[in-house]
């Protein structure tokens, strides 16, 4: 196993060590609960693979098999996020589980991503642009951002800023979680001008129209709610 491969898998466990502990914080860490966890931990890894493989040209130019091998990686972290978060609705759903969990996911996901980005340094996956600032790393022939270890120092910052957050304000389920995704989409944003974009539309790329759409969707949805309650 590599460091790469080892620091990736690190992510997905420590992710879902801190999922376990919130809801033990919470008085919700049942026997159902540590299922829940499970389900969330193999769709995570599945999903992440599987759509690595996907974007590598399956079917046409990568074989399906590809997506659960243990040296392709699998470090798709959207592919991660909505197979884990789909895998953990569908067990609660089958377990009669009621109560939202979002708040305690919205942890799990900064904390696996700063661990797991260290992995993605150590592939060289997910590399910066060239640049020729003092802490530029030599990868794919060429001086460039550690962009993963920027990826990695915003997460574990997020998951501080959250925790901060959870400990000072009263806030209604699942809000924690509308705030996670406002943040991911602003810095992902922003941190995609210092990886390689290969492909762009005007000016931006594909993540980045997509941290758009997904910070306008955090506030809008807000908004709508506050004219309904209102």
């Amino acid at each position: 196993m590599t460091l790469g491969e080892l620091f990736n898998m690190l992510g997905y466990l420590v992710g879902g060590l801190v999922f376990w502990v919130a809801m033990r914080a919470r008085g919700t860490a049942t026997n159902g609960f540590a299922i829940v966890v499970l389900a969330g931990f193999i769709c995570a890894v599945l999903g992440a693979k599987m759509t690595q493989v996907v974007f590598e040209g399956w079917p046409f130019s990568v074989p399906l098999e590809a997506g659960v091998d243990p040296r392709n990686g699998g470090r798709a972290l959207l592919g991660g996020l909505l197979f884990g978060w789909a895998g953990v609705e569908i067990a609660k759903k089958r377990l009669g589980i009621r109560r939202s969990s979002g708040d305690q996911f919205a942890l799990a996901l900064c904390a696996g991503e700063a661990v797991g980005r260290i992995g993605c340094f150590f592939s060289g996956c997910c590399y910066g642009s060239v640049c020729e600032l003092p802490w530029a790393v030599e990868q794919h022939g060429a001086l460039r951002h550690p962009a993963q270890l920027y990826s990695a120092g915003v997460a574990l910052s997020m998951l501080g800023v959250l925790l901060l957050i959870r400990s000072q304000y009263r806030l209604r389920e699942g809000m924690l979680f509308q705030i996670y995704l406002a943040m991911f989409g602003a810095t992902r944003f922003g941190l995609e001008f210092v990886r390689q974009r290969d492909s762009l539309w005007m000016g931006l790329s594909p993540m980045q129209w997509f941290c758009l759409e997904l910070v306008v969707g955090v506030f809008a949805f807000q908004l709508i709610r506050r004219r309904a309650i209102a």
